[in-house]
């Protein structure tokens, strides 16, 4: 049995080690921009993923694991077979296409934040 599928972004490190040195309210509007953009994700899976029953769906969740960490998780048990498929299935990606689409916004919000001269 499968266990869930968790999809993160790849490349944020640089940003976030400069996030961590700024003052907190920049801290604190990073963690809102990156709060924002799980939640974005999420809504994108969840438009999507493969419905029979909705309990994929359902299932799909964003959630903030720390200062500057989100997790958008799919928790349904065979979600990574949706994702990636098997030899018998095809796959029916809904999570990393959807955080594919998002990544160049939270980018672009995280550089700004960073660019209003609160370097």
């Amino acid at each position: 049995m499968g266990k869930g599928i968790t999809i993160k972004f790849d490349g944020l490190d640089d940003l976030l080690k400069r996030i961590e040195a700024q003052p907190a309210k920049v801290k604190s509007e990073a963690g809102d921009i990156i709060q924002n953009t799980a939640l974005r994700v999420e809504k994108r899976a969840k438009a999507s993923a493969p419905e029979d029953t909705g309990y994929l769906k359902q299932h799909i969740t964003a959630e903030k694991t720390g200062e500057l960490s989100a997790d958008v998780t799919s928790l349904a048990e065979y979600s990574i077979y949706n994702e990636f498929g098997t030899r018998k299935m095809a796959a029916h990606p809904y999570m990393k296409p959807a955080m594919n689409q998002e990544q160049p916004f939270i980018y672009q919000k995280l550089n700004n934040l960073l660019e209003k001269g609160l370097l």
